[in-house]
């Protein structure tokens, strides 16, 4: 009887211990960049360069950055490349990615604080790397793999030759824990057959409002926003944004709403994380049961049903132009 008394009480020390353990968090490849970027200044020919990149970064890559060299098809060309387009900037951004290490115990909060929140959430793992200024942050099963060089930028780093969406998407301050909340998200959101029929139905709306939940739960919990400079926009010019959404929303090109900062000239890019925004919060609002529905925010598979329960679309109805 006293060992099994004895074995309940360990059992509750482990699982109150477990819940503030420090998540995996791996920033070995920062240190491994940075190394190879140092010998960069030896290199005799780009051919040179691209090999030092080759073995003393990408080939010591950690399991997390593995994942983020496939998914964005990363090769040591388009770091040389990189690193030779925007000089200025890397020097400038360096001390502030080495300071990752400081936000790990601030990280642990936030999975706490998400656990404490969220039902059935399940700690990811994290990789913080140095991308090639295309990607602040993405997800692979269980793990956030996050492009270090984009998410750590300040008011202090130099953003010389960039395109218009670098300058404005770049942040002045750090961005870390609104990555690390952003796509936390999207490693809890469910990915089943729902998520396939809308991809392939009507994927602009399946899209933005993934992204847009990702954006809300991680707000609602966390208070962080990847996304304030656009959502600047968004309030000031929501009914033409929604005009023009909900005449696409059950197409398949999202091109003109989500991932388009290369090619959005006259408004912000991603405006698609606004509506989608939207609509989870309108969603939230009209509901008597918050924690429910923010579980089903984050669990959503039937995006038209969650639009038309959300009410949102109802609010621009006596609005629509005579030309619909």
């Amino acid at each position: 009887m006293k060992s099994l008394l004895l074995a309940y009480i360990l059992l509750l020390l482990s699982s109150s211990f477990s819940k503030g353990q420090t998540p995996t968090i791996i920033t070995s490849d920062i240190d491994n960049f940075w190394d190879a970027y140092d010998r960069l200044h030896n290199a005799k020919s780009k051919e040179d360069s691209i090999r030092i990149i080759e073995v003393l970064y990408l080939g010591r890559a950690s399991e997390g950055f593995k994942k983020l060299i496939k998914s964005r098809d990363l090769t040591a060309e388009k770091y040389v490349n990189t690193i030779s387009y925007y000089p200025e900037y890397w020097k400038s951004v360096r001390n502030n990615t080495l300071s990752i290490k400081n936000y790990e115990a601030a990280i642990a909060d936030q999975m706490l604080l998400f656990d404490q929140s969220l039902k059935n959430f399940k700690t990811p793992k994290i990789c913080f790397a140095i991308g090639v200024l295309s990607t602040g942050g993405t997800v692979k099963n269980n793990w956030l793999l996050i492009g270090t060089e984009m998410v750590a930028s300040d008011s202090t780093t130099v953003r010389t030759g960039m395109n218009d969406w670098l300058r404005t998407v770049l942040p002045n301050e750090p961005h870390i824990l609104a990555f690390t909340a952003h796509e936390t998200i999207h490693t809890q959101q469910r990915k089943g057959p729902g998520l396939v029929w809308g991809y392939f139905n009507h994927r602009v709306l399946t899209l933005v409002i993934n992204e847009g939940a990702a954006d809300f739960v991680a707000d609602k919990v966390t208070g962080t926003s990847i996304n304030s400079k656009l959502y600047t926009y968004g309030y000031t010019h929501e009914k033409e944004i929604w005009d023009e959404f909900r005449k696409e929303m059950y197409k398949k090109d999202y091109s003109k709403w989500l991932y388009n900062g290369a090619n959005s000239k006259d408004r912000p890019a991603d405006l698609g994380y606004f509506i989608g925004y939207r609509i989870c919060e309108a969603f939230y609002n009209q509901s008597e049961d918050k924690e429910k529905a923010l579980q089903i925010i984050l669990k959503t598979n039937n995006y038209r049903s969650f639009l038309r329960k959300s009410g949102y679309a109802e609010r621009f109805e006596n609005t629509q132009t005579s030309s619909d």
